[in-house]
């Protein structure tokens, strides 16, 4: 008999923990698991799930603010859903949903229990610092009513543990994996971006949103052109500092050289890692970034802040570098460094890739959470 799922995640739009989430639903053996997703509306995860026949609960109160009434709404419209369906496994993602999903999981009397941590809620101090002791004790109280709590990388999985969340056997380790099965249309995306055949494409793939800083990735971007020409910088992704970042490129009049092409369909997205030379991410905090992932299965150099899960994907000096604190002269040296020497670009990217095949695939991670569902380790 098939067991029946329900994942739980707070927003439909297309990041990392819905990526996951998609996969999770679309790639688990069906005569074994019957999934169904519950998130907010109208997003992308919840038009690709539809495409793929996978029913969706989609909860207008499920938003990622602080909201007393829309959270208490959202949390009596999960126990619903959760009641009617009767399902053998609750399985929540993010923040929101992973404390409301748990508590309405146990009232409604599930016995499997389960909450993938892509990111804590106490890193996000740039925005709800002042709320971090909150934060800290509603995990603290999710965490009662949990089978298990997954980890994305180990630093999450430390930093769980040295907070007292739960006890250490409660913790459980997933790293996630992608499958990277792109044509490569390398010539052709560029041709249409206009990118000569020479130039050398510095990327950054993101929500242009904390925690990310795609405003500092531009104002890098801005001093190497300065002193390199045959450059192009790309950066992809939408979010609230998307006029912030078309103003700044704007009045620096580098329209030509530093493309803002908006956010892209997921396999739009992944055609284009394979038009990059050099990929970059800037952030605050990080789980284990599915966007690193796809740069190195594309055969990239990486250059990222060193935070979260990061240094578990890239070896600096080996795939890449890894900086602390954002510094914004060492991203600069990175980036010029590789600018200037093909060879170990091309060094670190077969190795990014040779990683990525070894360790990070979409069937190891389906692996793994099959082994959970069916075992309950």
């Amino acid at each position: 008999m098939r067991q029946k799922i329900l994942q739980i995640i707070t927003l439909s739009n297309w990041g990392g923990a819905q990526r996951v989430v998609f996969d999770l639903a679309d790639n688990l053996d069906k005569e074994k698991f019957e999934v169904e997703v519950a998130c907010s509306p109208n997003g992308l995860l919840v038009e690709k799930l539809r495409a793929r026949n996978i029913k969706v609960y989609e909860i207008k109160n499920l938003v990622r603010h602080l909201s007393p009434i829309d959270d208490t709404k959202a949390f009596f419209t999960l126990k619903k859903i959760i009641k009617k369906g009767k399902y053998d496994i609750v399985h929540c993602h993010s923040a929101k949903a992973g404390f409301l999903g748990r508590m309405a999981g146990k009232l409604a009397g599930v016995k499997k229990i389960y909450y993938t941590v892509h990111s804590w809620s106490f890193y996000n101090k740039g925005e709800y610092g002042f709320a971090e002791k909150v934060f800290l004790l509603m995990e603290k109280i999710g965490s009662l009513g949990v089978s298990k709590i997954i980890c994305v990388s180990n630093r999450v999985m430390a930093d769980g543990v040295r907070n007292k969340i739960a006890k250490p056997k409660k913790f459980l380790l997933i790293k996630n994996g992608i499958d990277f099965n792109v044509e490569n249309k390398r010539d052709e995306i560029r041709v249409s971006y206009g990118i000569k055949s020479k130039e050398i494409v510095v990327a950054m793939v993101s929500r242009l949103a904390y925690p990310k800083d795609p405003f500092l990735f531009l104002q890098i971007a801005c001093e190497i052109l300065k002193q390199e020409k045959n450059i192009r910088f790309i950066l992809v992704g939408d979010g609230s500092l998307s006029n912030k970042c078309h103003d700044f490129v704007a009045k620096e009049k580098l329209e030509e050289k530093i493309l803002l092409v908006g956010e892209k369909s997921p396999i739009e997205a992944r055609e284009l890692f394979l038009a990059f030379d050099i990929f970059v991410l800037l952030s605050q905090f990080e789980g284990l970034p599915i966007t690193i992932l796809e740069a190195m299965f594309a055969g990239l150099p990486v250059i990222a802040s060193n935070v979260g899960g990061i240094s578990e994907l890239i070896d600096s000096e080996k795939g890449g570098f890894l900086v602390r604190n954002n510094y914004f002269k060492e991203i600069k040296e990175s980036i010029y460094y590789l600018i200037k020497n093909p060879r170990i670009r091309k060094q670190m990217g077969d190795y990014n890739s040779q990683k990525a095949k070894a360790s990070f695939t979409l069937e190891k991670m389906i692996r793994a959470y099959t082994t959970l569902y069916l075992e309950g380790v």
